[in-house]
């Protein structure tokens, strides 16, 4: 099992384009990825919490649990997923901060 966070920076004129971008363009990926086992869980959190704030921007979790490492490849390389990570870098106005790693402990889904 993998996990992988990121933290998007949205600029505050942008939200509701990126939201509703995210909805069009990333959660079908994540309904295919799940149907067939290779995504575990994922979620889009609009941060209320940050210790990392960015000035002009909103802040997002996005969060992805996937049943293998090979699950973050297929995500990474689905052509959808390309065109939403273009669209979706031009609503950013700073740098995402990106981790990822083998998960050591699962409660839950």
């Amino acid at each position: 099992m993998q996990t992988i966070g990121i933290v998007l920076n949205v600029g505050n004129d942008k939200v509701d384009d990126f939201e509703q971008g995210f909805r069009d363009m990333e959660a079908p990926i994540w309904a295919d990825l799940q149907a067939r086992g290779v995504l575990t869980m994922a979620t889009l959190t609009k941060l209320d919490i940050s210790t990392k704030k960015t000035e002009g921007a909103a802040q997002y979790l996005v969060v992805a649990i996937f049943a293998s490492d090979e699950g973050h490849h297929e995500h990474d390389n689905d052509p959808r997923f390309d065109a939403w990570n273009k669209k979706a870098d031009a609503y950013q106005v700073a740098e995402p901060f990106v981790f990822g790693g083998e998960t050591l402990l699962n409660v839950g889904p």
